[in-house]
């Protein structure tokens, strides 16, 4: 639960500011592929950019999570534990 809430939360505010900067310049009207409008309506223009902000913002906390880890816990290896010499035996 803790995880999933350190990936959403701060994607989900990535998305939030996102969409009020990108939307703040264009109108969602005027997105245009070959000529036709990319979207029906304002609000469906908004969602869409909205989720995929989302996407790539979620994309981007799992890499940071996923850096933030030691190589002991990415690769599951624990080294064998050092074990000093025996007085008695003698060292190669």
């Amino acid at each position: 639960m803790k995880k999933g809430i350190l990936l959403l939360w701060p994607s989900f505010m990535i998305a939030m500011i996102a969409t009020a900067v990108f939307f703040s310049i264009f109108e969602p009207a005027e997105l245009k592929l070959h000529g036709n409008p990319l979207f029906a309506d304002k609000l469906s223009a908004y969602s869409v950019f909205f989720l995929v902000s989302w996407a790539f913002g979620a994309l981007n906390t799992s890499i940071v999570l996923l850096l933030e880890k030691s190589a002991r816990d990415i690769n599951g290896f624990t080294p064998p534990p050092v074990v000093a010499p025996d007085e008695d035996t003698p060292l190669p």
